[in-house]
């Protein structure tokens, strides 16, 4: 038995060292992959997204304003034009995110305190984006609320203190947990490596054993005992390549970037490696729904492309659908994800996590019809 593991092992070492495509997929093109969404996101926190404005007022207190939005460390007032529609045709060819309108008359409904409007129309169709740049504008234009009330209240009461108070009766103050400086680099970075991880795993494993049947090689590597034993000896070479992989991109983000990491690294090592074989097993189940090379890495591809958008991390589980929850189920990745987040922020304990190590352990049962399909191929 472990001479039949130990022959399919060094077999597909050979192979693996033989092959150029096969050596790019365990080394090169995955860390080609992860440098590049590391590179797009290494600067971890928006800033200066440029933007528009059209100052119809052009007084001091609307050049005020306007000079608050520019100060925000998020905001870059790129162009200054003299009408809404030349503002919009520069969103609409993507030169500025959003549009920032003052009315006319606006220092002096102001000080008649009859509440002028200051309008802003964002470009939603970056969600994120959107999402800052809104946030970035309400803290602007309440800042400049407040200096305007507490002008009128310091001419009204000649004292300075006193003025602060009566315009902010009520202090807020918010302290982000797990992601204090909301670092967009930890927050998708640390989600988009194993999303691209498991892809490379997934398509490996079915060029590893969709080459040998497109060779028609299976009868002579599979001949004699221990069928099973040489197919885990074929897949364990990726196995720990792609485990040892999985650690070298978590020893980055933890260890190089200095982001805190509050549990344990044995158990979010264990749950990588599970994962690691999970997705072999699911990619030896397409390759077995027909032995077809093509076909199975269609299905491997359409399975783990879009794994990214049900993780969890961008979009709330509990909003999701039924079939989007559904989806999310049937990845291994979800699981892993849960377990990554739990370990890095929370500390959770192992007894907390042995449910999702336990649902990911459920897709290596898939290795029974996987070896029963095997067996039943090489008899015909």
């Amino acid at each position: 038995m472990f001479e039949a593991l130990s022959f399919a092992f060094f077999r597909e070492l050979k192979e693996i060292v033989a092959s150029w495509y096969k050596l790019a997929l365990i080394s090169l093109l995955p860390f080609i992959a992860c440098a590049l969404l590391v590179g797009i996101f290494y600067q971890g926190v928006a800033f200066k997204l440029p933007i528009v404005v059209v100052d119809h007022d052009k007084s001091q207190l609307s050049r005020k304003l306007l000079f608050n939005i520019n100060a925000s460390p998020t905001l870059d007032i790129k162009y200054r034009v003299n009408s809404t529609k030349e503002a919009i045709k520069l969103i609409k060819k993507r030169d500025a995110y959003a549009l920032v309108e003052v009315p006319k008359d606006f220092q002096r409904d102001v000080f008649l305190q009859t509440q002028p409007k200051v309008t802003a129309m964002l470009n939603t169709q970056y969600i994120l984006i959107g999402k800052i740049i809104k946030s970035a504008l309400f803290k602007s234009v309440a800042t400049s609320a407040g200096e305007v009330e507490y002008v009128q209240q310091l001419v009204a009461t000649q004292n300075g203190e006193a003025s602060l108070h009566k315009i902010s009766p009520i202090r807020l103050q918010v302290t982000a947990f797990f992601n204090t400086y909301n670092n967009y680099f930890l927050f998708l970075v640390s989600a988009l490596l194993p999303s691209v991880w498991q892809i490379f795993i997934v398509i490996m494993t079915i060029i590893s054993f969709g080459t040998l049947f497109k060779a028609k090689k299976e009868k002579e590597f599979f001949a004699g005992e221990y069928i099973e034993m040489k197919i885990v000896g074929k897949l364990l070479p990726y196995t720990l390549i792609y485990t040892l992989l999985g650690i070298a991109f978590i020893a980055y983000i933890y260890g190089t970037q200095g982001w805190a990491f509050e549990g344990s690294f044995a158990v979010l090592f264990f749950a990588l490696f599970l994962t690691v074989v999970a997705y072999q097993v699911i990619a030896l189940f397409f390759f077995v729904t027909g032995f077809d090379y093509a076909r199975s890495l269609s299905l491997g591809a359409v399975y783990t492309a879009p794994a990214f958008a049900f993780l969890g991390v961008t979009f709330p589980v509990s909003s999701m659908n039924a079939f989007a929850a559904f989806w999310r189920d049937m990845l291994p990745i979800s699981y892993y994800m849960e377990l990554q987040i739990s370990q890095s922020n929370y500390g959770a304990d192992i007894f907390l996590e042995l449910d999702k190590l336990g649902s990911i352990a459920l897709f290596i049962l898939l290795i029974i019809p996987v070896f029963f399909m095997f067996r039943r191929r090489l008899a015909s």
